[in-house]
């Protein structure tokens, strides 16, 4: 059903509470997922680091949620950033769209 996210996890890590897991995810929505689509103007003004550092904040939230598919998408792109963003990149938002849309599955699914 999920291609991203592996809801077992999410319940697994956040002990059942639903409210905190849609809180959290409406987080990871906003701020994240947001931060993340919108990287190519930071790489086009050279500001690797930012890159770098909205990477670094982003995968333990993934990985909580059972992304790995993403955070595998940001290693690559990590390892690749001064030579292969550009190339790497569309790949990676078509499986950051993937999980804001399982994410927002997710939460229509579960009761709150």
């Amino acid at each position: 059903m999920y291609k991203q996210i592996k809801p077992d996890m999410i319940y697994h890590y956040f002990d059942q509470d639903i409210e905190l897991i849609h809180e959290i995810i409406e987080l990871v929505l906003e701020l994240n997922v947001q931060d993340l689509k919108n990287l190519m103007p930071l790489y086009q003004d050279g500001e690797i680091n930012q890159i770098k550092k909205k990477f670094h904040k982003s995968k333990p939230v993934f990985s909580l949620l059972g992304a790995n598919n993403v955070n595998k998408n940001i290693v690559i792109l990590e390892n690749n950033i001064n030579t292969e963003f550009s190339e790497k990149y569309p790949a990676f938002l078509e499986a950051l769209n993937e999980l804001e849309q399982d994410l927002h599955s997710f939460l229509k699914s579960s009761p709150h």
